[in-house]
């Protein structure tokens, strides 16, 4: 979700309100806030530990590598191709058993339109394989994600979109559970500074396997640029509702922008 206003032929800087490139001069030394968080830009790279409460006095940690690819260009018209992978490296601890390995991987390919004004429009899809090295970190399903992402720009101060993803399995272990859910996650992004921005989503989850029944969390997230292209964020999130796997969660990002 981090290059699609990038594909689309939009500025970085104008996207962020950064004082854009000169092309006469050098480029402004304002660095891009909230690029992590940003649908509308790339990363080249992301190293992101999160943290998992579970019930029953478990926990999971996933070692997360991240990287973003803009394969396609076109100022003509605003369109872009944007791939992206996500590679974790799961531990899972239970009373009395713990397991680490791979989990299941997963690639995305959104496309982007430029509307009037500032709203986008990204539509694509993610794939989950069934990669995970132990059964316990993984589903044994091959699962497709579609999504569609609404986002809406606001100059100089930051963005909001809606991501609507339906995720299900097709294919896999046929003595692993089916996988079908709904995530519907309004997020706001919001500069403090050139350096500084926060973020706040609400992200639920209705799966259809379970007969519709719902959870939610809701996250705030602190980031800060380091230098123009180096980034770091911490996220707190908490879900709710009976069917909650756990009590909270911690994120911890650091992260390389392409531009």
């Amino acid at each position: 979700m981090l290059a699609l206003v990038l594909a689309s032929g939009w500025s970085p800087a104008a996207a962020e309100g950064v004082a854009p490139r000169d092309e006469e001069g050098p480029a402004s030394s304002e660095p891009t806030a909230g690029a992590d968080a940003d649908p509308t830009k790339p990363v080249l790279l992301s190293l992101r530990d999160e943290l998992y409460d579970l019930r029953g006095g478990a926990w999971r940690n996933v070692f997360l590598l991240r990287a973003d690819a803009a394969i396609l260009q076109r100022r003509v018209g605003g369109r872009g191709l944007i791939l992206r992978a996500d590679v974790p490296l799961v531990t899972l601890h239970r009373p009395a058993v713990k397991e680490t390995g791979l989990g299941d991987v997963y690639g995305q390919a959104l496309v982007i339109v430029r509307a009037a004004g500032p709203l986008l429009l990204a539509l694509g899809s993610g794939l989950q394989p069934p990669t995970a090295t132990d059964r316990a970190l993984g589903t044994g399903k091959w699962v497709l994600a579609p999504a569609v992402v609404p986002v809406v720009l606001f100059p100089r101060k930051g963005l909001g979109y809606l991501k609507v993803q339906d995720w299900f399995s097709f294919a896999g272990d046929s003595g692993r559970p089916k996988l079908h859910y709904l995530t519907v996650t309004p997020t706001l992004l919001w500069r403090l500074s050139g350096r500084v921005w926060i973020m706040l989503d609400l992200e639920s989850r209705t799966d259809w396997e379970d007969g519709g029944r719902t959870w939610a969390k809701a996250g705030f997230l602190l980031g800060t640029m380091v230098t123009r292209r180096n980034g770091i964020s911490l996220k707190a999130e908490l879900p709710f509702g009976d069917r909650r796997p756990g009590d909270w969660v911690l994120k911890a990002v650091f992260f390389v922008t392409r531009f």
